[in-house]
């Protein structure tokens, strides 16, 4: 059976490492070895990146389980819980400092694992609540429609890393331009994409192709990303919108995009949120 996770416990009791490894182990947590010291723990992560670090504060060497703290906390994003002999309140503010997960004092003769254990729990979903919640950097985006970029030699790449402040839009328009719904219309307008394709393009006006919908992606971009139309998602950080034009229309890069009736309340609450507006 997989193990739930892995932990990594710093901790320079001999004794009280295995006693918590055990109690663990039965949980089906994978542990790391015993790790006594703050140099010690770095060398493990570097080897196995833990899902939840066990902290005791006074460890071997000259830095303590409250250093080690900070450097998970802020270099490597890694939830900790302190597991300590301390319990004065000095020690617990200045924890405090290193964003922890739960602070636990040792309670003699014997540490309460089962505590330990729902802290350890506590922290996993609050982890996987975060990660949900979290936006990446950037799409990974296809060079093309998948079943061409089937037929791309070993040299040519198929799939291109795009940061979010490089999209302007994400669209279901291709980039051939329907001459006849141009004239009728009086206005540009595009061939669509295969269904269920989506093209998202950059500041440079390059191409880049998702095989998903529009309704299925917006869910998973940052908040400066608002949809507008049936047809597009655009991008409403400072350095892409140029403006609005009249109150319907928007002016992201060099495009002039319509805002239609459906989306335009959802426009107006972001872009209150985003900017100070005044009447």
């Amino acid at each position: 059976m997989k193990p739930k996770a892995h932990i990594l416990i710093v901790e320079d009791k001999a004794i009280l490492y295995k006693r918590l490894s055990m109690a663990l182990k039965q949980e089906n947590y994978s542990v790391d070895g015993f790790t006594p010291s703050v140099s010690k723990a770095l060398e493990r992560i570097q080897a196995k990146m833990p899902d939840v670090a066990l902290l005791d504060i006074d460890l071997e060497g000259e830095k303590s389980g409250i250093d080690l703290g900070k450097i998970l906390a802020f270099d490597y994003k890694i939830p900790f819980i302190y597991v300590t002999d301390y319990d004065d309140n000095e020690t617990f503010f200045e924890s405090l400092q290193t964003e922890h997960e739960n602070f636990l004092v040792k309670t003699k003769p014997r540490l309460d694992t089962k505590q330990v254990i729902r802290a350890i729990q506590t922290a996993l979903h609050r982890k996987k609540k975060k990660e949900a919640s979290s936006f990446k950097d950037g799409l990974l985006c296809f060079a093309d429609y998948i079943g061409q970029t089937k037929d791309f030699n070993s040299t040519q790449v198929s799939q291109i890393p795009i940061p979010f402040e490089e999209i302007v839009l994400i669209t279901t328009n291709s980039t051939e331009k329907n001459e006849q719904k141009s004239q009728e219309r009086g206005k540009p307008c595009y061939h669509k994409l295969k269904t269920n394709y989506t093209r998202v393009e950059n500041w440079k006006q390059n191409s880049f192709y998702l095989p998903i919908s529009l309704a299925e992606i917006i869910g998973k971009l940052p908040h400066n990303f608002i949809r507008i139309n049936e047809s597009e998602i655009v991008n409403l950080s400072h350095h892409v919108l140029e403006g609005r034009i009249n109150g319907s229309r928007l002016k992201i890069g060099d495009y002039i995009c319509h805002i239609s009736k459906t989306y335009k309340p959802e426009v107006e609450k972001r872009l209150e949120l985003l900017y100070q507006k005044f009447k």
